[in-house]
């Protein structure tokens, strides 16, 4: 334990996670803090909006994202990998912004079928698309050059500065005034990350654009964009039919509540990955290599995510109503019901970090694909039938499904390669 302690601290696990988790509670709005001051119907509110956001983010990245991460991890050479990361900077924007054109054009004509309090709040909310994925894109440029302590800083100070803020105006100009200024916020946070890419950005403009660079950036993201859609949407589809099903924004509160601790515990698993995949990927062409790595981090994600389960399920009854209000006791339910999907999750996850980091983005698209299926036909019947209970059951139940999923195409391409991963 002591050494994995001490190993964790000098490959900066610790900043990496404290800075995933302030990430997660500003993301979601900082409900820890907003509970105190908004009504469960507005935190209900809060995430749909963030539900849609998810989705958008990820079809405004294009996938473009999981390139860089990639692209820049592998050995090559400093101009080289400037050159990819503007190009992936510019296809960003530009990406960005036609979805914004679109979206706005749809919710013209009520195509999203959406209230319409929560339609005015969304034409604010979406112009945090183009923030948002350009942050999440210098993150990853930082990441795949292991610039962990860097990165982590930049996110930390950033996320601590939009956590004060926006719950302060929150509590002066109520819901709006809160999604006014996380946009505003964020902009700021991304002014701030701007000096750290000096060097980068003094080029973006003299850039030459190579279509064999293009070429293997969408050869990436390709896939890595859908295995990244149906990814988000498996995670929040079932807040967004739960919207139309039955349209309880209390209910959606409290299991939002539930689902925003469960996502920030899977940061834990996922700040492990995030430190696995480039050094997955420096040794992508060697199965060994890739396969040692890939134990020795699985040995240490199961290990965390059944010690941090075990730990919330005995604490969720005191420690829920106690950080949120007594009026959020029944979160707990749910939260003790979506703990069986977080352990499930954490099992598979690192196959999926696996497949990305050694190019075999289309698998993880596959075991999204037939993941998210199912899980709509089952968020449809239970939801229709036990509400919300019914949400957090389908999920539960379709990430246990996931992992023979994952294990299928997983071991497929490593018997393909002559040696199976156990």
């Amino acid at each position: 334990m002591i050494k994995m302690i001490r190993k964790a601290i000098r490959t900066g696990f610790f900043h990496l996670l404290s800075a995933n988790i302030l990430i997660q509670i500003a993301g979601f709005g900082g409900q820890i803090f907003l509970t105190r001051i908004l009504s469960v119907e507005e935190i209900g509110v809060i995430k749909i909006l963030q539900s849609y956001l998810n989705i958008f983010l990820i079809i405004a990245s294009l996938g473009i994202n999981t390139s860089i991460l990639k692209l820049c991890s592998e050995d090559i050479k400093y101009k080289e990998r400037i050159n990819i990361f503007n190009i992936g900077f510019m296809l960003t924007i530009f990406s960005s912004f036609i979805l914004i054109i679109l979206i706005l054009i749809t919710q013209h004509f009520s195509f999203l079928n959406i209230d319409t309090s929560i339609n005015e709040l969304l034409k604010i909310y979406i112009f945090l698309v183009p923030i948002l994925t350009l942050i999440n894109l210098i993150i990853v440029y930082f990441q795949a050059q292991q610039k962990i302590k860097q990165m982590s800083y930049i996110q930390s100070l950033s996320k601590i500065i939009v956590i004060i803020f926006s719950t302060l105006c929150a509590y002066l100009s109520g819901l709006h005034g809160y999604i006014w200024s996380l946009v505003i916020l964020n902009f700021i946070s991304l002014l701030m990350t701007v000096p750290f890419i000096k060097n980068e950005l003094t080029s973006i403009f003299t850039i030459k654009i190579s279509i064999g660079i293009v070429k293997r950036i969408f050869n990436i993201a390709f896939f890595a964009f859908g295995a990244n859609l149906l990814g988000v949407l498996l995670s929040n589809i079932n807040i967004i039919m739960a919207n139309h099903l039955i349209n309880d924004t209390k209910e959606i509160g409290y299991y939002g509540i539930a689902q925003l601790i469960i996502t920030t515990m899977m940061l834990i698993p996922s700040t492990l990955g995030q430190i696995m995949v480039p050094k997955i990927s420096k040794v992508s062409n060697s199965i060994e290599d890739v396969q040692d790595i890939l134990r020795i981090y699985q040995v240490r994600n199961t290990f965390l995510a059944v010690s941090v389960a075990v730990l919330a399920a005995i604490s969720a009854p005191f420690i829920l109503p106690l950080v949120f209000g007594i009026s959020y006791q029944n979160s707990v339910v749910y939260f003790e019901i979506l703990l069986i999907g977080f352990v499930c999750w954490s099992l598979y996850s690192p196959k999926g970090m696996t497949l990305m980091s050694i190019g075999r983005s289309e698998l993880n698209f596959y075991v999204s694909l037939i993941s998210l299926i199912f899980n709509i036909i089952l968020n449809y019947i239970l939801i229709s039938n036990y509400g919300m209970y019914g949400a957090a059951i389908a999920n539960c139940f379709t990430y246990f499904v996931t992992i023979f999923i994952n294990a299928y195409f997983f071991n497929k391409i490593f018997k393909a390669k002559g040696k199976v991963s156990k």
